[in-house]
This record gives structure tokens, C-alpha cells and sequence, in this order.
């Protein structure tokens, strides 16, 4: 695990992170993820980008919904901002071109963090090693046991340039919110009482639940 004095940025520009997903819904994990990784990485800026058009799930509900409750939620936290660009390019949201767009308009090499579930299939993702070459890939801890390790040494080679974050396993998903939310449960506690009720309503009446991890 690295600490944030362990840490230093690769280029000149200021230090920033992309946190992407479908944030179907947006949850408390999210906010505590985001947090931490500002503090462990001592990061200048912080941006928050739902996707469009995920290339490996469906979203429940029109990306204008779930960007309206992330700037909600995050639009009072300090160097944390939320920005509709995979919507405003259009097409499959590939994180190699939100790395590259927010790479050139900052002028740095941008920290791009994950859950560790992503290392089972991180091979997957479209030009995953132009994603490890263009950014400093940043993993947060999802399960006990480092269940995905292994499996990411044998088909990305070398760890130690991944940044594994030092937090609390956030063990909340956004699946279990929607099952929550359509069984008729309070979300109380799992998403933020800014947007809570307009949550259970909307996943409540919508009778949608699909399959999702913490993004």
C-alpha cells in the first residue's frame, strides 16, 4: 500500500484524479472513496465523470438524472468537480479518451482510479495498455484477501507501478441500493440525504434493477 508521501506526480502539471462509473446511483462509498483518494494522493483536483454510454453494463436510469444527483452531492466538497464530458463526446464512454481529453486540458498525467474488482478484467478494457501508459492507474480496496491480484500479474506483468490505495473496504454497492430501493427498503445511511428520497422514488417506481458494482 502507498501512503500519500509516497506518492509524487510524473509530470509538471497539477495532480489530478478521474474517478469514472455509472454512479447508478450515486452512494455514500462513492463520497468516502473520493475523499480518501484526495487526502492519499494530495491531489490538486478531482473529477467526477458519469458515463455516457458504459461499454460493460446498462444503467437504469438517463445519464441527465445521474448527473443532476452527482453534482448535488458533490458540488459543495472542495477540488472535487463533476463533468459531463463522455456525454458531450458522445458514443461508447472508453476511459482511454476521458484520460486523454482531461490529460491535454490539464497538461499532466492523471491519476485514473478503480475499484479492485476491475483487476479480474482489466484486460478487457478497450486499449488497457494505453490507459497503464497514459495514466497512474489507482486501485481502492473492494475485498478482503486480494482475490484479484493474482490474476492481474498474469496478464498485466508488473504490479508495483499500480497505486494501491491504503482506505476502509467499502463493501456497499449501487446494485444493492437499487434491490433496496425496488423491495421498498429505506436508503437511509446509503446515499446522501440530499438526494434520498428522489432515489428510492425513482428506482422504487421504475421496477429496474440491473447488475452493477460500486460505480
Amino acid at each position: 500500500m502507498l501512503s500519500g508521501s509516497e506518492i509524487s506526480s510524473s509530470s509538471t502539471g497539477s495532480k489530478v484524479g478521474i474517478f469514472g462509473g455509472a454512479f447508478d446511483p450515486v452512494h455514500v462509498g462513492h463520497i468516502i472513496v473520493c475523499l480518501y483518494t484526495l487526502e492519499i494522493l494530495e491531489l490538486d483536483r478531482l473529477v467526477v465523470v458519469p458515463a455516457y454510454n458504459p461499454p460493460h453494463k446498462k444503467t437504469s436510469i438517463p445519464f441527465e438524472k445521474r448527473f443532476e444527483w452527482l453534482k448535488k452531492v458533490f458540488g459543495g466538497i472542495e477540488k472535487i468537480e463533476v463533468s459531463d464530458y463522455e456525454r458531450q463526446r458522445g458514443g461508447v464512454s472508453y476511459s482511454i479518451f476521458t484520460i486523454e481529453h482531461f490529460s491535454n486540458l490539464y497538461k499532466t498525467k492523471p491519476f485514473f482510479i478503480v475499484g479492485e474488482d476491475a483487476l479480474s478484467y482489466f484486460e478487457k478494457w478497450y486499449r488497457y495498455r494505453d490507459i497503464l501508459e497514459k495514466a497512474n492507474l489507482v486501485v481502492y480496496p473492494r475485498y478482503c484477501g486480494k482475490p484479484y491480484h493474482e490474476h492481474a500479474r498474469k496478464v498485466l506483468g508488473d504490479l508495483s507501478k499500480i497505486i494501491f490505495l491504503d482506505m476502509p473496504i467499502i463493501q456497499i454497492s449501487s446494485t444493492e441500493i437499487r434491490k433496496r430501493a425496488l423491495a421498498g427498503k429505506t436508503l437511509k445511511g446509503f446515499v446522501p440525504e440530499e438526494i434520498r428520497e428522489e432515489v428510492e422514488a425513482f428506482y422504487g417506481q421504475s421496477g429496474t434493477c440491473t447488475d452493477g458494482g460500486i460505480h
